[in-house]
């Protein structure tokens, strides 16, 4: 009678922790990027969008073995955009010119370039 008690209180005490834990933080994926290139074109959607901050034209490097060439990353609240020693950076601080990994979050759109929201960013290159 005793082991079944202790462990429906024991599975209970499980779930009371995990729901005690909160958010994780947002961490880099530790895989190959979907896309690694130069961004070509930064466009700022507007303040009335729910979703995307920003759409952010990545184009591959020569020589660099990515799954998409090219692709416009859709930036939204939830992506991590950090540099290569893991300082966090703001949408405003990405450039024209800079080398980025991107990883998407999702599904994406197959079209000419492929289209879809991104989980991270890791500039590069300034």
């Amino acid at each position: 009678m005793k082991k079944p008690v202790l462990f429906i209180l024991s599975a209970l005490l499980l779930l009371l922790l995990e729901g005690c834990r909160g958010d994780e933080p947002k961490r880099m994926p530790d895989t190959l990027p979907d896309v690694h290139g130069y961004i070509s074109h930064i466009k700022k959607t507007t303040e009335k969008s729910e979703n995307s901050k920003a759409v952010v034209l990545v184009k591959a490097i020569e020589g660099i073995d990515a799954p998409y060439r090219e692709a416009d990353i859709r930036i939204d609240k939830n992506t991590l955009i950090e540099n290569t020693s893991g300082k966090h950076l703001k949408l405003e601080q990405l450039r024209e010119g800079q080398e980025v990994e991107a990883w998407f979050e999702g599904d994406v759109l197959e079209s000419m370039p492929v289209q879809g929201y991104v989980k991270a960013v890791r500039v590069t290159m300034k």
